[in-house]
């Protein structure tokens, strides 16, 4: 196995602390709950997205590219990580967001679109019909200006991402050992399928016998998001040289919460952030880790988990989202009807 040959750069502070979550188990009465602490992995406010990027930038290193163009919604934490890897790293930066149209501009900069402001990236507005020709025409006027570009793909969904959360895995299991927890699930979200795909080889390939549960950022089909996490695992297999085999059958995915789409909010997403805020004191971001949150709530109330079941749950970021979402959240905390949705950078809300 290549894994630990692989070209990395060290951009997270890792291993991230795992926490008791005592006051969200005492008010659901059921199994023991945990916090993987992945928010705290220090590269522009943390998230999972690190790990990825340790992998994809020694890449990017190895392959001596100077330029990075990558593309993910407007208010993308993907986006906003990968900014920082490459201003950390001294590298150019290309973000091609999608919004309702091209050059779609909001009213008032914040959350992630104001970080990625200030860190001085190269921003393009488009719709997604356009989305692939806007990339390749970055790539191609990048190296007609001299340029050395590399095409990152959206959440550093390939096999190289996905390595990061191998690692995590070892790293979980390394910690369960020091705790004395014998962790029993490990619960997260996935969308675009590379921590997934990570965490699923990791427990495959360490033989461990933690249960993944992955939920849905949207409303889409389990089968979709399985089908976006098999590839980027046969990927590995075939070119890391993984000895190990992944079926349907070993991917779990639930979608109870999504929301309607990816980003929308809901009531039960903006519980999810408030119930963990108001009992651990712990930011989460209503467009990825809410559903996860909701999902596991929802699991622990139908007694899907043993009571003496220890889970993890995987806090993978993003919290930045938060700000941009204020009206709904406030509406919601004084009792009035959320006035959207569908957020108004959504390509869905025109």
């Amino acid at each position: 196995m290549k894994f630990g040959s692989l070209p990395r750069v060290r951009l997270a502070n890792l291993p991230t602390p795992i926490q008791e979550m005592p006051n969200l188990t005492k008010l659901l009465d059921g199994a023991k709950l945990w916090v993987k602490r992945d928010d705290l992995t220090g590269l522009a406010l943390g998230g999972n997205k690190a790990r990825k990027l340790e992998y994809l930038m020694g890449d990017v290193l190895d392959k001596d590219c100077n330029y990075v163009v990558t593309h993910a919604g407007f208010h993308s934490n993907w986006c906003t990580q990968t900014a920082a890897a490459c201003r950390k790293l001294g590298l150019g930066i290309v973000l091609v967001k999608t919004a309702p149209h091209d050059n779609w501009e909001p009213e008032n900069w914040d959350a992630n679109h104001l970080l990625h402001k200030l860190m001085g990236a190269e921003i393009e507005v488009t719709k997604p019909d356009n989305l692939r020709t806007k990339l390749d025409a970055q790539m191609e006027r990048l190296r007609k200006e001299g340029y050395r570009p590399y095409y990152m793909p959206v959440g550093g969904s390939v096999a190289l991402g996905a390595m990061g959360y191998v690692n995590a895995i070892l790293e979980i299991i390394n910690q369960s050992q020091e705790m004395e927890v014998p962790f029993d699930y490990i619960v997260h979200c996935t969308g675009s399928g590379g921590t997934q795909a990570g965490l699923v080889m990791g427990v495959k390939a360490f033989n461990s016998e933690i249960k993944i549960i992955s939920v849905a950022d949207d409303s889409s089909p389990p089968e979709e998001h399985i089908a976006k996490a098999l590839p980027i695992i046969k990927e590995a297999e075939n070119i890391l040289g993984f000895n190990i085999k992944v079926t349907n059958e070993d991917l779990t995915v639930l979608n109870d919460f999504g929301g309607g789409g990816y980003g929308f909010i809901s009531e039960e997403k903006i519980n999810a952030v408030k119930i963990l805020a108001e009992t651990e004191g712990i930011f989460i971001d209503p467009v990825y880790t809410a559903p996860a949150v909701a999902q596991m709530i929802d699991l622990v109330k139908k007694k899907k988990f043993r009571k003496d079941s220890n889970v993890l749950f995987l806090h993978t970021g993003g919290t930045a989202a938060l700000f941009s979402y204020k009206d709904p959240f406030k509406a919601n905390i004084i009792g009035e009807k959320l006035p959207w949705t569908i957020p108004p950078w959504s390509p869905k809300s025109g």
